[in-house]
Order: structure tokens, then sequence, then C-alpha cells
């Protein structure tokens, strides 16, 4: 990390009265380096730096023209090819751009400036040096890319190598006429990169930007130096230690003018700039705005299919078409394709990255779209946006960025829209285009919409069509276009309304385009060579001023041609252009062979057609259109045509030979003392990693300590590539902290780290090391300081600045005033004496307290005897405010539920806290700590209701004024004991009766929920009831309430009793009752069951007794369980002589029957009968098994057997 310390302005005396009133005035603070890239830090030296730049932009000044007036707009593509040129003065400058030249504020990267241009470019002319914009020609030698290979004879080129300017802004004011959607233009780009915490966001960049005439930026992008950047190539030599990177090929620039209507004027801006620092270069070229001629470019696109669904039958699929960006051979690959769906109101109800097909082929992509993606598929209207990212799949590319792109609508309208889908409104509309050729040139043509009717709606018949300008008043049915047959308008998108009933309607977008095409004419504009082939932008047909009727002519004459084309919509374009007198011969073309590993001379090859050819400047001339066995240097080639037309010097280098730079891969030191490791990746026999000085055959090197390493291979034939820097990390140690003692004069100065733990220390950015802290002896200048401890790590660098006192202003602090708090200011400059009245009182104290706002200061420093500092101003602007006043407060609360918590709103404690609270604002935290600094995870944000704890009862409140001071008070909170009440939740009253309610002894007061304030309640009434009762402590009163309920009761009213009988042992009785009472059962009246059940009972009788457990009352039932005996013995013995049916006598209506074993019927008794005495007829029957049959009087039938004997 680079830390600027500015103790004082950095030679403000000589930055502002050297630079040329044409470079901003913007370098108080900047910094300078030399050629190769060194910080500049004697003032004596930067002074010459910025007198001999002074010079430099003089001698530019004076070979260019300044224009007093703006550029007047043209159309976008005109002159699109810098080929023609307008003659001023006898010399040529190119016509429809302008430049300017500035500095730019650090840090630079990527910076714009807002800067009108005002310089005009010339012609080329070698013999111009130092031109910050200038064409160049096509074919021109570029010392890193060779030839540039532009396109007819002249490209653009921005800044160059040896400037002595940041940047170069190059500047063109256009208007589009046919509904352009982009900008476009082809570049290439030289800058070299620097490594190093000091050149942090300082990098060189090639910069392009479109600005609207409301002076917004619509669109722009930027490319900087990057050596991660694979869209680069490395050049083969370095500059001043630092590497050069350069596009090979051709870059397609596109900028986006979708946004900017036809007609309108807007700024199109071509930036490219020097290392913020200045030492390092960066250039580039640019060539044939409007064509194209390259499919590398950083910028993808995408594209969505026009929808124009009205009720649509889902799932539908949603389309496109896409592209795939690359550049400098690194081709992006699709990371994601993402659709968004989104409604009326703009919200996003669907979204996914799953396409249904993706055809990277043909660069076309699908997403099914169903029905459960939609919030509303009655009556809903949507759109569809759909973005695409890209990744870099080489692993050695973190620079290297392909920018995404969007497409956020597929058609103007609703994209999907479910309007009016009732299944009796069945119309359905594609959408419509008309086109008008711009007669006037003025955007603007007039259109009959009912010619739209028949593209919207075919030949469906019973419709009516209404025109609108924009979709709601379409959709309102209101303001609608009343002259449709003669609307006159620019490129538009109208809104069709087709009605086929009250009811049933359905509105689709349609376009209205004016078109308005130019003809742009390419081909060199020099007939000195011959004549030379002019060339029409496509058309259907030519007509040149010529006659010709070819897309091509051949010009053999100075003078102006022109070409009108018709389109495929028959619309007229013309253009011209203007082939003007000049006698030079275009820059000729040419083939370097350089020198290799074995052949130590190079060649040089002329391919332009020429009669003569010179390699000396024009000394001496041949024939010959090849120089062989050419030795390393400097070249000047230039030719002579058959009609004596001499083209200027193309300057060839042939140099040493170097092979291409090693790529690497690395891992670093982690923390102090820990090593690192390098990785060359290119295969060789051969490896150094100290620059050529041991040779290994093992491509890796472990162990290495923080440092510098030039890396290199070597081949089997001893050919050595050029080196490499990598450096491993070491800068682990903390930013330097330091002290300085400014010059003053004739005194130097001096500069002392503190920071502790260093063993070294440098003040050159590390050139040079010391063990003393202190570097004595210092005049004015900048110094970049750095530590190192003994295991040999660093600190990044920091700068420090001094400059003498004399031509300084006095560096001070204010410590503002504020709560509680006077201002004061406290000067750290270093002096022997301090004034804060310019020089009228002297004080040896630096610093001035209790100040209030609105003072003014004027500070001086003086060192002894007389060296005193300019004066500096300053004015107080804070003020001394009170801090609030409030106490303390503490709260007994009622702990309602005796649960040792209680919800308390804190705010209806303000008032308690502090006189007036209405002007003060209260924020509550658990602890104080946490109000003193106002830290938001301790802040209570549920105040009004907030829950206390019995033993965490402390609330702190920041009580603040409205001047934000604050005062921090505590809120305690005790807990009492609320009344217990020993009372049930339900309490029984018998009917007829009464009950009384005791709600215990000893209360300050009672209410009942009837109103009575006594002790005890006595009712006979059923129901809700509550008792409140209240403790008195001092002045506070707890109070607690018991919700109750008294209910009815009653005896039972038995309804019937069923039993199970005719069983020896396991008889059932099951007892029925009504009423209102709470009951138990029991069958001998003293154990009680809550089951009205009882089985496993002998026969015989029972009493069942019902009581209600609510002492209601009792009452019972007699039961009899019946059985009948298994034999008896009629022998008139008193014993068993009759046989009957036990208990039958309970029940008067039992039939009984007795039959012998054959069937034959005996006898028939009732309940009351005695019984059956073995006879029939009076005759004994004998001893045998008799049956009987049993019939109740509900119809219940019981059969056995018994045995009579004798």
């Amino acid at each position: 990390m680079k830390i600027k310390f500015f103790a004082l302005l950095l030679l403000v005396f000589s930055a502002n009265n050297l630079l040329s009133q044409s470079v901003s005035n913007n370098n108080k603070f900047q910094k300078f380096e030399d050629k190769n890239g060194k910080l500049i830090i004697d003032p004596v030296i930067i002074e010459s730096y910025l007198r001999q730049r002074k010079q430099n932009l003089q001698i530019v000044n004076k070979k260019n023209i300044f224009r007093n007036t703006n550029l007047v707009p043209v159309q976008l593509c005109s002159n699109g090819g810098f080929e023609e040129f307008q003659t001023i003065s006898n010399i040529n400058y190119l016509t429809n751009f302008e430049y300017t030249i500035t500095d730019v504020q650090n840090p630079i990267q990527c910076q714009s400036v807002n800067q009108t241009a005002n310089q005009s470019i010339k012609q080329y002319n070698p013999a111009d040096f130092g031109l910050m914009a200038s064409t160049v020609p096509s074919n021109f030698l570029d010392e890193y890319i060779g030839n540039i290979n532009g396109f007819d004879q002249y490209c653009t080129k921005l800044n160059f190598k040896d400037s002595g300017t940041t940047m170069t802004m190059l500047q063109a004011k256009r208007f589009k006429t046919d509904n352009e959607n982009n900008l476009v233009f082809n570049y290439k780009a030289v800058l070299q990169s620097i490594d190093g915490d000091a050149h942090k966001n300082e990098q060189p960049y090639f910069k392009a930007r479109i600005i609207n005439n409301s002076g917004t930026v619509v669109s722009e992008f930027c490319l900087i130096a990057d050596t991660q950047n694979c869209i680069f190539t490395v050049a083969q030599t370095l500059e001043a230690g630092s590497i050069v990177l350069y596009t090979k090929n051709w870059q397609s620039g596109i900028l986006d003018i979708s946004s900017i209507p036809n007609n309108e004027n807007f700024t199109v801006e071509f930036m490219t700039t020097r290392c913020g620092l200045g030492g390092h270069f960066g250039y580039s070229y640019i060539d044939d705005i409007c064509l194209l001629h390259s499919n590398e470019n950083l910028q993808g696109s995408i594209t969505l299919d026009p929808l124009y669904k009205i009720c649509p039958t889902l799932p539908i699929q949603i389309c496109g078409s896409f592209t795939i960006p690359n550049s400098g051979g690194i081709v992006a690959t699709v990371k994601d394709i993402t659709l968004k769906i989104n409604d009326e109101n703009n919200s996003t109800v669907y979204t996914t990255t799953t396409t249904s097909t993706l055809d990277l082929i043909n660069k076309r992509f699908c997403f099914n779209l169903n029905a459960a993606n939609l919030t509303n598929v009655l009556t809903g209207s949507y759109n569809a946006s759909v973005s695409i990212t890209y990744n870099v799949t080489q692993t050695n590319c973190a620079g290297t960025s392909f920018n995404g792109a969007t497409d956020d609508d597929a058609n103007p309208g609703w994209d999907i829209w479910f309007l009016n889908c009732d299944p009796t409104c069945t119309t359905t509309l594609q959408t419509g285009i008309l086109y008008q050729c711009d007669t006037n040139q003025n955007g603007k043509e007039i259109f009959n919409l009912s010619n739209l009717n028949a593209q919207v709606a075919g030949t469906q018949a019973g419709l009516t069509f209404a025109y609108f300008n924009n979709l709601a008043d379409a959709t309102a049915n209101a303001n609608p276009i009343v002259a449709f047959q003669t609307f006159d308008s620019y490129t538009a998108t109208v809104f069709v309304r087709v009605n086929n009933s009250a009811t049933c309607f359905k509105i689709i977008a349609c376009k209205v385009v004016v078109k308005n095409p130019k003809a742009t004419i390419s081909g060199i504009l020099n007939v000195c060579s011959g004549p030379t082939t002019l060339t029409s932008s496509p058309g259907v047909s030519y007509l040149w001023s010529t006659g010709d009727t070819t897309p091509s002519i051949q010009a053999p004459n100075i003078g102006t041609y022109s070409v009108s084309v018709t389109d495929s919509f028959g619309c007229l374009a013309t253009g011209s252009v203007n082939i003007i007198a000049n006698s030079v011969a275009p820059l000729p073309t040419i083939i370097v062979t350089q020198p290799t590993c074995f052949v130590a001379t190079g060649t040089i090859s002329v391919t332009s057609v020429a009669s003569d050819f010179s390699f000396d400047g024009g000394a001496t001339w041949g024939t010959a259109s090849i120089l062989n066995n050419v030795a390393i240097g400097s070249y000047l080639v230039k030719i002579k045509t058959a009609s004596g037309c001499i083209s200027y010097n193309n300057k060839v280098y042939i140099v040493p030979y170097l092979s291409s730079f090693p790529t690497y891969s690395k891992v670093d030191p982690v923390f102090c003392g820990d090593l690192g490791s390098i990785t060359i990746n290119d295969a060789a026999p051969f490896y150094s990693f100290d620059d050529g000085l041991t040779w290994v055959t093992t491509n890796t090197k472990t162990n290495m300590p923080s440092g510098s390493y030039n890396i290199r291979t070597k081949d089997n034939f001893g050919c050595e590539s050029n080196y490499f820097t990598v450096v491993l990390k070491g800068d682990f140690l903390p930013d330097p902290t330091f002290t300085v003692s400014q010059p003053y004069c004739s005194n130097t100065g001096s500069i002392t780290i503190t920071t502790t733990g260093a063993v070294e220390y440098s003040f050159d950015g590390g050139t040079v090391w010391q063990t003393s802290a202190t570097l004595a002896g210092l005049v004015s200048g900048s110094y970049i300081i750095m530590i190192k401890n003994a295991q040999g790590c660093t600190s990044t660098t920091a700068y420090v600045y001094l400059v003498d006192l004399e031509y300084s202003y006095p560096t001070y602090k204010i410590i503002d005033a504020g709560c509680n708090k006077y201002a004061s200011i406290e000067i750290t400059s270093v002096g022997d004496q301090y004034s804060f009245d310019n020089g009228a009182t002297w004080t040896t104290n630096p610093i001035k307290g209790n100040l209030v706002g609105g003072e003014s200061f004027q500070i001086l420093v003086k060192r002894n005897p007389g060296c005193v500092s300019y004066a500096t101003n300053t004015t107080i602007n804070t003020y001394f405010y009170p801090l609030p006043t409030p106490n303390d407060y503490s709260v007994i609360l009622c702990d309602n539920l005796n649960d040792r918590e209680e919800i308390v709103n804190l705010s209806i404690y303000d008032t308690n806290l502090i006189a007036n609270s209405n002007n003060y604002t209260f924020n509550y935290y658990t602890t104080r700590i946490g109000a003193e600094n106002a830290d938001a995870s301790l802040k209570i944000n549920n105040f009004s209701t907030y829950t206390l704890i019995y033993n965490i009862n402390k609330v702190y409140v920041r009580v603040i004024s409205v001047n934000n001071c604050f005062k921090v008070v505590q809120l305690d909170f005790d807990f009492l004991i609320t009344p217990i009440i020993l009372m049930n939740d339900k309490y029984p009253v018998c009917v007829n009766k009464t009950v009384t309610i005791d709600a215990g002894a000893g209360y300050y007061s009672y209410l009942w929920s009837n109103g009575i304030k006594t002790q005890k309640l006595t009712t006979s009434i059923a129901g809700l009831y509550w008792v409140i009762v209240s403790e008195k402590h001092g002045s506070i009163i707890c109070s607690s309430r018991k919700d109750f309920e008294i209910f009815a009761s009653n005896f039972a009213n038995i309804k019937n009793i069923d039993d199970q009988d005719w069983t020896d042992i396991e008889n059932v009785i099951t007892v029925y009752q009504s009423g209102i009472g709470d009951y138990e059962y029991s069958i001998d009246g003293i154990n009680y069951q809550d089951s009205n059940q009882f089985s496993g009972l002998l026969n015989g009788e029972y009493k069942v007794f019902i009581r209600d457990k609510n002492n209601c009352g009792v009452v019972d039932k007699t039961v009899f369980l019946l059985m009948h005996p298994k034999y008896f013995t009629p022998n008139n013995d008193g014993f068993s002589d009759y046989w009957n049916i036990q208990f039958s006598e309970s029940e008067p209506n039992l039939d009984i029957k007795i039959f012998d074993r054959s069937g034959k019927f005996i006898i028939n008794l009732n309940g009351l009968d005695k019984g059956w005495d073995g006879t029939l007829n009076e005759q004994l029957l004998p001893s045998a098994d008799y049956w009987f049959v049993v019939t109740r009087a509900d119809g219940r039938e019981y059969k056995g057997h018994f045995a009579l004997k004798r």
C-alpha cells in the first residue's frame, strides 16, 4: 500500500509557473519520474524537468493550430477513416477531430477529464516531433508492434513514448441519423506496465467514452496496463526495467449510443495516458470509426428475440442470440445466462440460469417459461430481460476480463401480456413497422398509421383501430393520435389498440422508422503514386460524380469525388471526399526480418510499388527493394514513385536477438521469514533464477527468501531468453512512521523513522540501506522511506516531502470545538516560535486553545534567528456546546406475574431523567460502555416493549441534545412481589343453594367482579368471576387478579339401569342418569367409582348409589340380577321343592315356559308364581333334564336347562 504524506506542498512555486496554459495546473501534489521510472526528488532537477517540459510544449504548440470555436457536429461516420484533411497555411489538418493535452490528478488510473479539445491534428510528417496527437501512415512501423497494419492511408496516434504530458484526448462532435445503436472503431494500445506500490492505481490506460448532449456519460470502457491481462503481447525488451504490453491485433471498440436520439449532438472522446508519475509511457492508434475490421474485443453482447406474447399458451420459449468476446488469442467462455421476468411493478417474479437449449456453435439460447413461473396468468403483464457473463479458462490470466452484457427488454410494450384472455376475445396481433426516407434531412417524416392495420391484424374482420404515443394511454384508451393518417414523427414506437368490442381489445407496439443513411467513401486519398481506388459504403445502387455506377472507382486526380448510394428501402445517401494536392508518396510498406540466435544480421524488404528505393534517408537511391545482411541499428527507408513523388522516411530498427520472456508461477512467502518458490512454465533445457549467473535443469526453485529474482531460459544452442523480474513478497512489516525536521534558510532538514523493530532503513525506496534511523542534511524534495528487520523483511513505502520553511505554508491541525469542549489549533510544522496573528505576537507554544467558532487566524512559523514561513489562514468553524444535565432515576415495579420479569416501556421515564425532555433524544443500552460508545450491538431497539429481568435490572440511557452532545445516566428497576392469591380455579354451587368464596385475609383492598369489596363473596349464581387483591408498599400498590369460575351442580336423576345377568359371577350393572353435577357411583354406599358400570357381580339384589362429587346429594335404586337354579328336589322336605327364577318377583311380567327335553310343553309361570313343583297334571315327572325359555318385559329372551332329582 502506498502512503502519501503531504507534510508540505511539493514545489508549488515552480510547477504552477512553468507549465503551459494548455496543461491543467493540477500538479500541486504531483510526483515526477525520470525516463527510467525513478522518482525525481532533487528540487533542482524537478525545476529543470518542468522547464524542459514547458519548452517542449511551447515547441509543440507552435506547430499546432488552436481553435477559438468549438467543433461543429457532423454525421456519425464523417471522416471515420481519418483520411480527409483541410489545408490551412499550406499545412494539412485532419477534419472533424481535435485534441487537447492535460495532466490528470493522481491517482490517474481510468480517470476522465472534462475539457474541450481545441487543437488541430496535422497530417503525418516525421519532421514534426513531439506531437501529442497526429495521423500516422497505416503501415507505420511501431517500435513494439511492427507494422501497425492500419486501413487505407492513415490512422490517428494519441500520445507518444517520450511525451511530457500525461494525457492526450481526441474529441469529435457527432450526431446519428439512421437509428444506429453503436459507435464502433478499431484500436491498438501500447502501455508500459509498472510493478510496485508506488504505482498503485497509476498505470497507463486507453479509454473511450460517449457523452450525450446534457453532459452525461452514456457509455465508456477503459483498458489498463496489466501483465495478468492475457490479451496483451509482451514486448521482447524491457524499458527502464519495466514491461511493455501491446495489443498485436486491432481490437474492436464498441460504445452504446442507442439511448441517444437521431439528430441529437453528442461527444466522442478517446484518451491515452502515461503512468500517473510520468515516467512510464502509453500511446494508442485509432482507425476507421464505423467500420469494424477486427473480431477481437472485450465486450460481449446478448439480444432477446422479440416476444409480443398476448394471451400466450404456456409454456413458451424465450430465445435469443449472443456473442463470445475474444482478444489476443484468449477466448471467453459463457459463465451463465440469466433470465429475469419482471411484473408490472418491475418486481422480479422469476429468475433462472437453466436454459432449455444452449447452442455454442450458432450462439443461440432458449429458456422455457411455465405457468408456475408467473404470479398472474389471468391479467398479468411481464417484461423479460436476459444477461450474460463470461469466464476466462486460462489460469494465469487474472487480469483478463470480458465484459458481460444485458438486454433489458425483448420488445417495446409488455413482452408477455394476459390482456382480455377471455375465450370469446380471440383477436390475434402481430407487430408491424413502417419505413420512410428522410427526404428533408430533419429526422422526421409523415406516416399513415392505418397502413399498420394489415400488418397487425391481417384479414380478421370486425375490428377497429386506434393509435397512441404510449402504452398507458393505449391501455386507458385516452389521448389517441387524432391525425393518424398524417402522423409527423421521428423514429418512434406507437401502440395500436385493436378493438373487437367494448370489452374485447388487444394492444401491440409497432415502429415507425425514419431512414436517413449516410454514404461514406474509403480509400487512400493520395494520387501521387497514380490513380487511387475509392470505395463506397454498401448499397443497392451507386452513382458517382464521375458517372460510374460501381461500388468502387479509380480516382486519377486531385479534387472532390462524391457518390449517391440507394439502399434496399429506396433511401438515397450521399457522401464525398476531397483529394488534396500532395507531393509526398504514401509511406512505404516494409517487411523486416530481425536477427536470430544464429544469424546476426537482418533483412529489410519494401513491398510498396515504386521506381527507386533508399535505405539511408535519401542519401543514396537504387532500384532494389530488398536490403540484405543488415547490421544492428536504425535505417531510414523511403521510396520514389514514377511521377517523382518521394515518401517520408520510414524508420526501421534492426535489434539484437532476444527471445520472449519466460512465463512463470510463484508461491509467495506468507509471513516474515517464510520461504517461497518460483516455477518457470516454459519448457527449456536450462533455467536460471539469477539473471543467467548460474543455470539448472529443473524449472522450479524452492526455499527462496523474499526478494527480486531475474529468471531466464536457455536452449541447447546457448540462446538465452530475455529476463523477467519476479518479486517474492516481503513487505510484511507495518507502514513506517516518522518525524521530520524541515530545511530552512540554507539549513538542511532531516527525517527520522520512528518504527520500532527495524535494523535497517532506506530513504530512497530501497536502493540504499543504512543502520541509522535518521537521515540528515536533506534539502527540499521527496523521499521514499522503508524499513527492514533482521530477517530481511521490509515494509511498504511511504512518501515524505520536505520543502524549505521559507517557501512553505505551515501545517497544522484543528481540534474542533464541540460538546463541552472549546476548539484549539496545533501547529505541526517544527519551529522555534509560532504566531497566530500574522506575526504581531510570537510564542514558543505551538498550541492555541479555548477558541470559539468564527474566529480567524494567520499562522506563521519561525526558525531562529529570522527564517519565517508563508502565512496560512484558517478559521474555526465549530462551536462549544454544553452537555445535557440528566440525572439517574430509580423505579420500583410490581412483578405482576411473580415471574421475575416485566415488559416495560422505557420511554415513559424520559421526563424523570431531564427537564424539557422533548428537546432531547433518548437511546437505551444494556451496558454503560455501550451507551458511551453508541454501540449498535448493545442498543435496546425494542425500548417500548423491553423485558426486564430481576437480576438484569439496569438500563443505561444516552440523553442526546439537538447539538448531538450526550450524557449517559442510569435507570434502576427494583421488583416487588405481587399478592399470591390461594384460590381454586373452579367452585361449585348446588342448585337452590349458595357458595362462599374466600380471597384470603390481610390484603389492603379487595374487588370482586360483581363490585363486592369484602374478603369473601357469597353467591348462588354460576358464572365467570374475578377478584383483585392489593398490597400497599408505601406509595406503591401492587395488585394481583384471580380469574375463577362458579359452576352449578345438583344431585343425579337415575334414568335407567341396564343389567347383564344369568351368569354365576360375571353379571354386569350399568346405570344411566341425568343432571348437571359431576357424579360418582357405588353399589355399597361406601366405595365409589367414576365409572357408571359394575362388573363381575354375583346374581342377587343390589342397591346402586349415585353421588354428586360437589356434595349436592346422593340417589339410589335397587336392582336384581336374575339366575336359575341348576336343579331342584321336589320331595316335600321343605328344601328346593319348587323350581323358579331367582328374584323373579322383582319382574312380575316375567314369562317362564318349561319343556321336557323332547320339547313337550309342561307349564307357564310368571314372575310372581311360587314355581314348578315337578308335576304335570298332578303326576310326578321323573328325574331328568328340563328346558326353559324366559322372556322379559323388554323382549329379551333367555334359554337354559336344569335337573329334576328325586
